[in-house]
């Protein structure tokens, strides 16, 4: 009886072992099945989407020629018409209108105003960081205070 109770603890440990590998087998099988849905269903969308994207999406070139012609137009309006621009009333846009001054630049001229108050002077412009002398021979035609 004792060799039938011990024989029985055994087989018992026995299969107690092997369940947890059973589980861990079957797990690991569904994890695979599932990721291989996923990834099937990624390239499905990204086959979708590039083609979208390819579809509506302009080229490069297009986008950029359109916004340096729409930028040349704006920079010429105030040029070509000849309005001047106030340093110490233009807008960051209007500022954009000047020959070689773009948005950074233009928020450059705005702070230092904010900053120092009104310009006393044209030539105060090389004063502000990332203008110098030969930007402001290019604009000073157009520049009012």
């Amino acid at each position: 009886m004792k060799n039938q109770t011990k024989l029985n603890a055994v087989f018992i440990m026995l299969l107690l072992s092997l369940l947890p590998t059973a589980y861990a087998q079957q797990f690991d099988h569904a994890y695979l099945k599932w990721k291989a849905a996923q990834e099937a269903q990624d390239t499905q969308l990204k086959q979708q989407s590039s083609a979208n994207y390819y579809l509506s999406k302009p080229s490069v070139s297009q986008h950029a020629s359109a916004k340096h012609s729409s930028n040349q137009s704006s920079k010429t309006s105030a040029v070509s018409t000849g309005t001047k621009i106030s340093l110490n009333s233009a807008s960051l846009e209007q500022l954009q209108q000047l020959k070689g001054i773009g948005a950074k630049k233009a928020q450059a001229i705005i702070d230092f105003r904010n900053q120092n108050g009104a310009f006393k002077n044209i030539q105060d412009l090389d004063k502000v960081k990332g203008i110098g002398p030969k930007l402001l021979e290019q604009n000073k035609a157009i520049l009012s205070l």
